[in-house]
């Protein structure tokens, strides 16, 4: 029971992960946004984040189709596409791994 628990716990925090990340790339449009800007500000939710941590999530992110990233040299440049602006804006839909809340009133 206890590994169940914790599975369930490991995939709501990737998926609040996931979110945080694009709530913040949203933020900082029309520029782009490096993985290092990014990382201490998921940290403030979950201190032992990782930067691997951090960039499986945004790679899952990327491969949805919710935001580029491109490789510069040790950074990556991330900016979100137009799927991922409306998914942030509540405008379109919410993938499955994805914690956006609910519609907010």
């Amino acid at each position: 029971m206890e590994q169940v628990l914790s599975a369930v716990q490991e995939r709501k925090r990737r998926e609040q992960i996931r979110w945080l990340c694009l709530q913040h790339i949203d933020a900082a449009r029309p520029a782009q946004m490096t993985d290092a800007a990014l990382l201490p500000l998921v940290q403030t939710v979950h201190s032992i984040t990782a930067l691997r941590e951090l960039r499986r999530e945004l790679d899952y992110l990327m491969e949805c189709g919710l935001l580029t990233l491109v490789e510069d040299y040790e950074t990556w440049r991330l900016k979100l596409t137009h799927h991922g602006i409306d998914l942030v804006q509540y405008t379109g839909p919410c993938p499955p791994g994805i914690g956006r809340p609910p519609v907010p009133q």
